[in-house]
Formats: structure tokens, C-alpha cells, sequence
């Protein structure tokens, strides 16, 4: 005789089929417990275990006073030398993707041209991309580069369509992180809709600067996310 399944289950495969078939997405908010426990005609008691379920499974995430949020994929981003977001996505088995959101030239903010060595107002290029793991968004990033040094970036990018190439037909072979500078902060409007976010979450700023072969400014740049950041440490031997 076939057994029935608990209530509380019920109502979490229903959800969880949702999130499935893309009718919940990540960052959606779930239904209110009360909505929920007239949907199934349940109490609240049997809504909680379900939805105490579905967090244990990383499925969603619950916080007091706010509701129930379905989780958004977060892969951790590992802070090296030489960053490169495609491949850390690809090597845990995901598919990485990017969208431009705005590519153009302007003149430089002083906290720009500080990092890249340049005059206050002189042209640097600008380029703003959504990020995508297995198309859903995940992070914004902003990127500047010198326009005296690289003239043809604007063109040569949107046939690349990838920062790494468009450099290495510009003439850098190869670069490398300097310095990475951790903040957090609350999302903006703007940036929570981009990445379809409650605006509670608190998003990672990450600002950074990369250096060409000879240790000259190359790019300075801002992702903001809410991955977690892995730092490893050289020289630190386990047991």
C-alpha cells in the first residue's frame, strides 16, 4: 500500500517545481506562510517545516522580518594573480556568460586616473557587463582602460566580445592583479534589479587594479557580487 508523503513535503516539491520550471528565480521572493498555508489549505506549522526544509537544502533562504528568498547560485571567487572569471566558473562545471551593458569613452574621475597614471579628464574606456552563471546573473563589474593606449579597444571588443583578447590583440600578452581592495554595501536600485536581488542582500565591492608585464597600470576596475571571496595564502603548509 503505497504511503502518503507528509504534508510539509508536498509543499516543498511544489516549490521547489516552481523554481524548477523558472516560475520562481533566484532572488524571487517566496509566498508569505499565510499565502502559502490558504494555498494548501494547511497551518503554518506544516509551511515552516517546508520551508525549513527547502533552506537546509540551500534550495532558499529565510531572514526574520523579510520572508523567504529562493537562493541565488553563488560560486566562491578565488582572489589570485591572475583572475579570470570564465575559466574559475567553467573549472567547477558551470557555463559562464557576460552581457554589455554600457561601452564608451569619457574623461577620467581623479580616482580613476590615480590608479592608471593618467591626468584627471584625459579619455579612459568604459565598459560595464552583467555577468551570467548558466544564465542567471551574478555580478556587475566595471572596467577602465586607457583610450591613448588603446585607441581601438571600443571596436576591437565588441567583435572579441572578451577583455582578455581584445588585450592580447592590443599587444598585452599577459596581466596580472596588483592590489584588491574588499568593501561591502547594500545594492542600489538599479543593481538589484540587474541582478535580481532583494535589496536587503548586501552586495561584496570588489576594487582592483591589474598591471601589464612590466608593472604598469593596465586596468582598474570594480565587480560587485555576492559570492563569497577565497583568499589562499602561499607558504601555509596543512597537517
Amino acid at each position: 500500500m503505497a504511503i502518503n508523503a507528509p504534508l510539509w513535503r508536498e509543499i516543498s516539491k511544489n516549490l521547489e517545481r516552481r523554481i524548477e520550471m523558472k516560475q520562481l528565480r533566484p532572488g524571487d521572493k517566496l509566498p508569505t506562510e499565510y499565502e502559502l498555508s490558504h494555498e494548501f489549505s494547511v497551518n503554518r506549522h506544516t509551511v515552516r517545516r517546508a520551508l525549513s526544509y527547502l533552506q537546509e537544502k540551500g534550495v532558499v533562504e529565510s531572514t526574520q522580518g523579510r520572508g523567504s528568498f529562493v537562493r541565488r547560485m553563488s560560486e566562491p571567487m578565488r582572489l589570485g594573480r591572475r583572475p579570470r572569471f570564465s575559466e574559475s566558473v567553467r573549472q567547477n562545471g558551470h557555463e559562464p556568460s557576460t552581457r554589455t551593458l554600457k561601452l564608451d569613452v569619457r574623461p577620467a574621475e581623479a580616482k580613476v586616473a590615480r590608479e592608471l597614471g593618467l591626468t584627471p579628464g584625459k579619455p579612459v574606456v568604459y565598459l560595464e557587463r552583467l555577468r551570467l552563471i548558466d544564465g542567471e546573473p551574478t555580478g556587475l563589474s566595471a572596467h577602465f582602460f586607457s583610450f591613448e593606449r588603446f585607441p581601438t579597444f571600443v571596436e576591437m571588443y565588441r567583435v572579441r566580445g572578451s577583455i582578455t583578447q581584445t588585450l592580447i590583440d592590443g599587444g598585452v600578452p599577459d596581466y596580472t592583479r596588483k592590489q584588491t581592495a574588499i568593501s561591502a554595501r547594500l545594492p542600489s536600485m538599479r543593481e538589484a534589479e540587474l541582478l535580481h536581488l532583494p535589496r536587503h542582500v548586501s552586495l561584496l565591492i570588489r576594487r582592483y587594479l591589474n598591471v601589464d608585464g612590466l608593472g604598469r597600470p593596465l586596468e582598474f576596475g570594480e565587480s560587485s557580487g555576492t559570492s563569497e571571496v577565497v583568499v589562499d595564502f602561499p607558504g601555509v603548509i596543512n597537517d
